[in-house]
């Protein structure tokens, strides 16, 4: 198992300087989770002062829109930055923000190799039943998925992997440029599937924090939950 822990406060490091450099705030707290193919970046405490007023009013999707342009301008560059901490080649960075807890995620991709490592269930977490409110949840807000991966990299972070996503009308939607709005549409959608399926029972736990993000080009999204720290 790749955990690459030495690296982790050195990724936490360079992304509070990053963030600092060109969003002139960095957040209050950063928590890595390296497990290729995957490196999560959870950002805590972290609202610019030019949006708290639109986020007082509930004009979230004005912050949103501006901070997926940021992120778009910055990405090859955070990505090369983020290169140097990393064993495994990074494909790609995805990133989702909960304004009302003042968090968010960032969702680095890496190439997979053949040597695939497990991602084991929790023996706790109703397998069967998560799949199927998971494809439930797809069909409401898409399609049923080509493939759908689950990524437990740890007990508490779950990260679902859905190729093979959209709709005829959204295929062209995206080929005609309209990928913001789609993707502002789409996430209040995805995000209701706490309210529409008792989630907490089936992962027997509570969900802390929910973040998606989609490669509408690739059709490819990714959607990871938080889950409450497990006491023994």
């Amino acid at each position: 198992m790749t955990r690459e822990p030495h690296s982790q406060p050195l990724i936490s490091h360079y992304i509070e300087k990053f963030l600092e450099e060109h969003f002139g705030e960095k957040p209050e707290q950063v928590i890595v989770t390296l497990r290729p193919p995957f490196l999560l970046i959870h950002l805590n405490g972290f609202i610019l002062p030019s949006e708290k007023m639109f986020v007082e009013k509930g004009q979230w999707n004005k912050v949103l829109e501006i901070r997926d342009l940021l992120i778009d301008s910055v990405k090859a560059d955070l990505l090369t930055g983020l290169q140097a901490y990393s064993k495994g080649k990074l494909t790609n960075l995805y990133a989702d923000w909960n304004l009302s807890k003042r968090s968010g995620m960032l969702i680095a991709t890496m190439e997979k190799d053949s040597l695939h490592e497990e991602f084991p269930w929790p023996k706790r977490v109703d397998e069967d039943t998560l799949r199927e409110i998971i494809l439930l949840n797809s069909m409401g807000t898409q399609r049923i998925p080509d493939q759908t991966n689950f990524y437990w990299l740890s007990d508490q972070i779950l990260l679902i992997e859905r190729i093979g996503i959209l709709i005829d009308i959204e295929k062209k939607l995206v080929e005609n440029g309209i990928t913001e709005e789609l993707r502002l549409a789409k996430r209040p959608l995805e995000l209701r599937i706490t309210q529409l399926f008792n989630l907490e029972s089936i992962l027997n736990g509570q969900v802390l924090d929910l973040f998606v993000d989609w490669d509408f080009q690739r059709e490819v999204s990714y959607l990871v939950l938080l889950l409450e720290e497990r006491k023994t």
